[in-house]
């Protein structure tokens, strides 16, 4: 198999992934790999399926890894919005709550021709699908499932008998996925401390969790974000949807404080006072994608 003809295609699609991520600023990292001859070889060899009821759908392979678990639903749907989601082959875990277990956040999707005539070349067209699989995680859960995955899933002999210990490896996922609620109550706390305190820059940076290009509002946003409860509407803004916007609108400004919040305010707010002073090109682009 010519793996630099698929390492092409990966390259492009983490390209076009990274590039729409960098733009609304989501704090994460991104790695991928295509299957070597042999893992490949190995898997299609050990499943009779392939080729008769299903194809392998990760000969290539991407991962996010994010810095806060909320941005997994906004980072399922930017990723979405590029390629087309093959949604009956996802593995998204929904755990009832009176049973813990580490949670899979893997989805399928589609590639262009390219990976198609790559797949066909090799001769692998009948067990082989043209898709990548996609697994987010967060940066807690990531060192985990590593340890997770190379010593107990690819050593499962070692693991009889061991119920015990598998408990407690278990239990130790649990603590880590409270450990990350815990670190979006403590940004929430404080950005609501610096909302009382009228301090607006301080407010929205530990509120939107960003990777901002600067981190202090202009002189006359904050003059004008004086006003209580005006304030109090950037403070009540939905960081999700927020971010969902900017990827639909095709945000393309750099992520500065100012630009977020004159976005803001075209998306929900509204304010007559900072539409005075927002840039002309955004207004217009704004309007533009309204049209669309």
């Amino acid at each position: 198999m010519n793996k630099s003809n698929f390492n092409s295609v990966l390259n492009d699609i983490l390209k076009k992934i990274s590039t729409k991520l960098n733009d609304i600023g989501i704090m994460y990292r991104i790695f991928g790999r295509v299957k070597d001859k042999k893992s490949l070889e190995f898997k299609l060899s050990n499943d009779s399926d392939y080729g008769i009821n299903k194809k392998l759908q990760d000969l290539i392979g991407i991962r996010v890894v994010l810095y806060f678990n909320d941005d997994i639903p906004v980072t399922h749907s930017i990723i979405s919005s590029i390629y087309n989601e093959i949604s009956n082959s996802n593995s998204i875990d929904n755990h009832s709550e009176d049973k813990f277990k580490a949670s899979r956040y893997n989805v399928v999707y589609s590639v262009n021709d390219d990976l198609c005539n790559l797949i066909s070349m090799e001769g692998l067209t009948n067990k082989v699908d043209n898709t990548f699989e996609l697994q987010i995680r967060t940066i807690f859960s990531e060192g985990w499932h590593e340890i997770d995955h190379d010593f107990r899933y690819k050593c499962k002999n070692d693991w009889i008998d061991s119920n015990s210990h598998s408990r407690l490896l278990n239990g130790l996922f649990a603590s880590l996925e409270n450990s990350e609620w815990a670190m979006l109550q403590i940004f929430d706390d404080l950005s609501y401390k610096h909302y009382k305190s009228n301090q607006i820059s301080e407010m929205l940076r530990h509120k939107l969790r960003l990777r901002f290009a600067s981190n202090s509002l202009n002189n006359n946003l904050i003059e004008i974000l004086k006003d209580e409860n005006l304030a109090k509407k950037f403070f009540r803004i939905d960081r999700t949807e927020l971010l969902i916007e900017m990827c639909n609108k095709e945000f393309y400004y750099p992520l500065t404080l100012d630009n977020i919040l004159f976005f803001c305010n075209l998306l929900t707010i509204q304010n007559a006072d900072i539409l005075k002073i927002t840039p002309s090109t955004m207004i217009e682009d704004f309007r533009l994608s309204e049209k669309a």
